[in-house]
């Protein structure tokens, strides 16, 4: 019996993590045994009854993992809740829409509550996301945002997301990237800039951010997130064949001179470093920071082996 749930349960993890989402424990019996693998460390469960195994959990990098609690729309009665749900509660002319038999806020709503609940940084990740899967547009966003918020605690953040928002970003945390890079007082760049392949005109090369100056310089911006080296479906096979296309790649734009300025999710949570790195490359600020700018910690030469995508 112990050893028929113990494989049910490993089956069930695995599911849930090529979906690339916890494990909702679908019965008391398997809820039991995963929480006694929380006891011992191989589990984590990050909210009541969601589980995910400790390798994926500690893997995640920090756009990935959930840092707040969890957030819900609840009917105006009251329920009981688990001490880190937080819950929104609507009254009944709030407009939704029904998705799967859920009822649920509108596209433009979800956005306007993300927008002036959220951090401003992940509030235009959710914002720029909605944007590129064609949930919205960006006008009817804006409209949106400035009628249905007026009065809303909130509002003026809101609103700033849906002037910002845009559908290139690839990944929530090149919108993050991009969110940091305006609170500094940096010109915000351009965004999935298409270079041609100088050794093959049908290859277009594709950069995350490019600043082209008044001068001519351009600035070209690489998030450099870690999966491409980690994920077998996008490393070629290893990492070192994933290194080595990155730096022949690389060695292609480079053939016009531009200014490369590569920084990951960490170092662009390092708020002190992001700025300094963006100031040295000469990317231009264009108004006051409105976060503050810690002092920075004493500069190391060493260089962490996850700025090369490398766990």
């Amino acid at each position: 019996m112990q050893r028929r749930v113990s494989q049910e349960i490993e089956l069930l993890l695995t599911a849930a993590a090529e979906d690339g989402s916890c494990l909702v424990a679908p019965c008391r019996r398997l809820r039991d045994a995963l929480e006694r693998r929380v006891a011992t460390g191989e589990v984590v469960s990050p909210a009541p009854h969601l589980y995910v195994t400790r390798e994926i959990w500690d893997g995640l990098s920090v756009s990935e993992g959930p840092q707040r609690p969890l957030e819900i729309v609840a009917p105006s009665r009251v329920i009981a809740y688990p001490r880190n749900v937080v819950i929104r509660r609507y009254g009944d002319d709030a407009p939704s829409i029904t998705t799967e038999g859920v009822r649920v806020t509108t596209p433009e709503r979800t956005v306007l509550d993300c927008a002036r609940w959220l951090p401003f940084r992940e509030g235009l990740a959710v914002a720029d996301s909605s944007l590129r899967l064609g949930l919205v547009d960006s006008e009817r966003l804006n409209e949106y945002v400035r009628s249905a918020g007026r009065g809303l605690h909130g509002v003026e953040r809101a609103r700033l997301v849906a002037r910002l928002a845009d559908p290139r970003p690839e990944n929530g945390m090149e919108s993050i990237a991009r969110a940091t890079i305006y609170e500094l007082g940096f010109a915000l760049p351009d965004l999935q800039v298409p270079l041609h392949d100088p050794m093959d005109s049908r290859r277009v090369l594709r950069v995350d951010f490019m600043w082209v100056l008044p001068d001519g310089t351009v600035i070209i911006g690489e998030l450099d997130g870690g999966e491409k080296y980690r994920n077998p479906a996008m490393n070629g096979g290893t990492p070192l064949v994933a290194m080595r296309g990155e730096r022949r790649r690389e060695s292609r734009l480079t053939i016009d001179r531009p200014k490369i300025v590569r920084f990951s999710p960490d170092e662009v949570e390092d708020i002190a470093y992001f700025n300094r790195l963006l100031e040295t490359f000469g990317v231009p600020r264009e108004r006051e920071p409105v976060i503050e700018i810690p002092d920075e910690v004493p500069f190391s030469e060493l260089v962490p082996v996850e700025a090369y995508g490398l766990p």
